[in-house]
């Protein structure tokens, strides 16, 4: 965040940072925001659902009149954002996404366009937003800092569409600045901006805010009209299930991707958080669950490495035991197919051997064995204490992230290393499942 609210809030939230505050630059891997495909759809990627053009205008009207503003399909864009203590855009799941940004000193104007599984799935992530309280308020940090955001009706449709404008003060007077949020869902698509501006007429600034969003708001229209993605590129119904391509896998061969149908599930029993701590007042425990936060965006030297975007990720699993200093986290996930597993394997692996150090982060490889295809990688800081060990494990068509976070250094990562390889251990006997001889 790049102005003077959300700078302290980031500043209160650094004793629950999952990989150390330091100066932190887009560090993904200090458990920023980051998703696999949730969805068990196995519609045909055929048309505007189920990919962005190249040519999508998300970045039009932003910036002055002569400015071009980049697009790209990586990156935090908002999946950082924090509202009413949620965070609504991390581990969506999306089978795409396109982000722009034109943030700089005081200014933050930042869009995300992404697809998701299905337009029940888009409507049900906008539903979480325009269902937040109407008023919500976060505490005051230490009497001095509060901030409050409102839910409003949208200008570009019904809810769950929606506006949230995100106000503060500071010792119980309004400071400057408001942040205003879009939420847009159509078809399976959801679009998703924020705008910080100091206007003297909030309303009017609205309005403003609202307006550079045209073009972009007629182009998404076209996720609309598209609808849910077809089983066949041959007009069936939009309304038809798309589970129906697993009943059917012969007749669309050069169509659909053959390990799509069948993707294995999830076993309800799956061990993904043996060994964590039970939750008390100072430790908190989440999931097992296929919809809690996970691992986030993990970054090594500006390439995001976990989730692999396009990897084919169906199903994923994730849980977590948060506390003081400490973090504790499991995700699976679960690719269309080997194949698909063993190039995100093979894309970390390059980034583990190609990526140092960057800004105040110092990575370091970390050669440990668990007797399948694992990278184990250690983020540690050159300007204070904190330390965690990604440790990444293939098995078949699935892989699992260990990730831990302490209050440790370069000398203490092998010993840190250790203990996650130990709970590796414990978890992946049970991935035989996702092989194709199974257990």
């Amino acid at each position: 965040m790049r102005f003077r609210a959300p700078l302290l809030t980031a500043a209160l939230a650094c004793s629950l940072a999952l990989a150390g505050c330091g100066d932190q630059p887009g560090d993904g891997a200090a458990g920023g925001s980051r998703g696999t495909d949730d969805s068990t759809s196995a519609a045909t990627p055929n048309g505007p659902d189920t990919s962005i053009p190249d040519d999508f205008p998300l970045s039009a009207g932003m910036g002055g009149p002569g400015d071009a503003i980049p697009t790209t399909r990586t990156g935090t864009g908002l999946r950082d954002l924090e509202l009413c203590g949620t965070s609504p855009l991390r581990g969506l799941g999306e089978r795409d996404r396109m982000v722009a940004d034109n943030s700089g000193g005081e200014a933050l104007s930042t869009r995300e366009l992404v697809l998701l599984g299905s337009p029940e799935r888009a409507a049900e992530v906008a539903q979480s937003l325009a269902d937040l309280p109407t008023d919500c308020r976060t505490p005051a940090a230490e009497g001095k800092w509060e901030t409050r955001t409102e839910v409003r009706a949208s200008p570009f449709g019904p809810s769950p569409a929606a506006v949230l404008v995100q106000t503060y003060r500071v010792d119980g007077e309004a400071a400057p600045g408001a942040l205003v949020v879009n939420v847009v869902p159509a078809g399976a698509a959801l679009l998703v901006t924020q705008e910080y501006g100091e206007w003297e007429d909030l309303d009017a600034g609205l309005d403003a805010a609202a307006g550079t969003l045209g073009t972009v708001i007629a182009a998404l229209q076209s996720f609309a009209d598209g609808g849910t993605p077809t089983a066949t590129p041959t007009g069936t119904p939009t309304e038809t299930p798309t589970e129906e391509p697993a009943e059917e896998p012969a007749g669309t061969p050069t169509e659909e991707p053959a390990g799509t149908p069948v993707v294995t599930e999830v076993p309800a029993d799956f061990p993904l958080g043996t060994g964590l701590p039970e939750g008390d007042d100072e430790t908190d425990v989440y999931g097992p669950s296929p919809d809690a936060d996970g691992m986030g965006e993990v970054e090594m030297c500006g390439r995001v490495v976990w989730p692999a975007s396009g990897a084919g990720a169906t199903r994923r699993l994730v849980t977590g035991a948060l506390g003081p200093e400490y973090f504790d986290g499991r995700e699976l996930v679960v690719h269309e197919d080997a194949d698909r597993a063993l190039r995100a394997m093979e894309a970390i692996r390059r980034a583990a051997e190609e990526c140092r150090a960057i800004d105040n982060q110092v990575w370091t490889v970390l050669d440990r064995d668990t007797g399948y295809d694992t990278v184990t990688m250690g983020l540690t800081y050159d300007d204070g204490l904190g330390s965690s060990v990604f440790q990444v494990t293939r098995v078949g068509s699935a892989r699992l992230m260990v990730q831990t976070y302490g209050e440790g250094s370069l000398a203490s990562l092998d010993q840190q290393a250790d203990g996650v390889t130990e709970t590796t251990g414990t978890i992946v006997s049970a991935m035989c499942v996702f092989t194709k001889t199974g257990c």
